[in-house]
């Protein structure tokens, strides 16, 4: 890819496939990768208490990180991803954690067309998925379709206005993510608040979360973000904090 090229949504499913081998070894093994996973256990820990054996969907997978702590709670699990090697490597490590009888299916397909009828789960999460999208608002509205009227959706996004804003700025101008020719953007909360209200949900709490970007991991700022982390996850801080992860409610 050339610098000032741009590259597509529809270019993802097959980075990822290409990705799906080595992806855990590439982002969660390093000191700083074990750092953001454990940071982001503890928010989905936090935010899904209740989510405990009930019907969950889950779009975009990915090596099921989130899958299988849920699956563990006892819930039923429909995991959908773009990606079939991602989908393989979540069956292989769902089959290694002992809960792959938890999973009800396995589907390819595209947040923007989900193939169930309305008000099919009692839940649904979608993480590290939304920075990855060119239709937010769509993708939203298809995620509130398939959940029951007061049940939630858990979904991340990418700041634009937070202390990462230089390279937000820099990734949305070339619509491609540091180092990874994969579609990325970073969104406005004002503007992400929007889409949560039209989609018909109501915004139950948002977290933010402090991440080491793959790209930084060779300089030693693990300290500095773990400390920038703590105190954005839920203080005024949290609105500068590189990633919102937003618990919404489905209105009656």
């Amino acid at each position: 890819m050339t610098p000032n090229s741009t590259i597509s949504e529809s270019a993802n499913p097959s980075f990822y496939d290409r990705d799906s081998a080595t992806y855990d070894e590439q982002r969660w093994e390093s000191k700083t990768g074990q750092f953001v996973n454990a940071a982001q256990q503890k928010i989905l820990h936090d935010l899904c208490a209740e989510w405990n054996d009930r019907r969950v969907l889950e779009v975009g997978p990915g090596t099921a990180r989130f899958s299988i702590p849920l699956a563990q709670k006892r819930n039923h699990m429909t995991l959908l991803d773009i990606s079939t090697g991602m989908l393989d490597v979540a069956r292989a490590n769902l089959e290694k954690a002992g809960c792959i009888e938890q999973v009800d299916q396995f589907v390819e397909g595209s947040i923007y067309e989900l193939p169930f009828e309305d008000a099919s789960f009692d839940h649904a999460l979608s993480l590290n998925v939304f920075n990855h999208l060119e239709r937010p608002g769509d993708a939203l509205k298809q995620l509130a379709r398939v959940i029951k009227p007061g049940s939630t959706l858990l979904f991340n996004y990418a700041n634009l206005h937070s202390y990462y804003w230089p390279a937000a700025r820099k990734i949305n101008q070339s619509k491609t993510a540091v180092g990874k020719d994969v579609y990325s953007t970073w969104e406005r909360p004002r503007e992400m608040d929007r889409l949560i209200d039209e989609a018909r949900l109501d915004l139950v709490e948002r977290v933010g979360h402090v991440h080491v970007p793959m790209a930084m991991e060779q300089y030693p700022v693990r300290s500095i973000v773990m400390i920038l982390d703590a105190i954005s996850r839920s203080s005024p801080l949290k609105r500068l904090a590189p990633f919102h992860f937003c618990l919404c409610r489905k209105r009656r």
